[in-house]
């Protein structure tokens, strides 16, 4: 969950997210999904906030992030608050993105993030799609794959991948890349076309 304490003390819910985990240990954090499952997303908002307003009172001010453990209990949720980071994180990047590519906001009391029309957007993000192949690419071969297969952002229909972070790509065949599309589904199927198609193009 991401929060703000503005300069007159409100505290204010930014997003919610789903923490994507890999690695060998499945304990290493490549990205995340936007926004959370609904079905529990709307405590997670009450508990975040009560969290918020113990910070405030510590004088705390600005962005800042909370982690939670979400296990199955019965019929319901059970949540735990494992880390408070004082800072921008993982999430901040491409929700900052998603912000200024559609101009919406995010519905706390629906869990949705809505463009000035209304409509639905939902993304899966990573920072760290990761192939030695992909050192054979350059920026601009990046670009003219997006467009030719038509993956790109397209501010018409607010939908798209914007790729980041390629400062890595030719040393180390890394980047980021945020998917963004109208239901969660449909940006993880963004997601992996994309990556299909850099693999495919970049295969020795």
């Amino acid at each position: 969950m991401q929060l703000r304490i503005n300069p007159l003390g409100e505290v204010e819910l930014i997003s919610s997210h789903e923490q994507l985990l890999g690695g060998r240990s499945g304990q290493v954090f490549p990205g995340s999904r936007f926004p959370a499952d609904p079905a529990y997303a709307g405590t997670l908002h009450a508990m975040a906030l009560r969290v918020g307003a113990v910070l405030r009172e510590q004088g705390v001010l600005g962005r800042f992030s909370i982690d939670f453990v979400s296990v199955p209990q019965g019929k319901g949720w059970q949540h735990a608050a494992i880390e408070i980071n004082l800072r921008k994180g993982g999430t901040t990047l491409p929700y900052q993105m998603l912000q200024f590519l559609t101009d919406g906001r995010y519905q706390a009391d629906d869990v949705s993030f809505r463009t000035p029309l209304g409509q639905p957007r939902s993304y899966y993000a990573t920072d760290n799609l990761v192939n030695p192949a992909y050192r054979r690419l350059v920026p601009q071969d990046l670009i003219d794959l997006l467009v030719e297969h038509r993956l790109h952002f397209d501010q018409t229909r607010q939908q798209g991948l914007v790729f980041n972070l390629i400062g890595a790509l030719s040393e180390h065949g890394k980047l980021g890349v945020v998917c963004i599309a109208d239901t969660p589904q449909a940006a993880e199927a963004q997601f992996v076309a994309a990556r299909e198609l850099l693999d495919r193009e970049t295969r020795g």
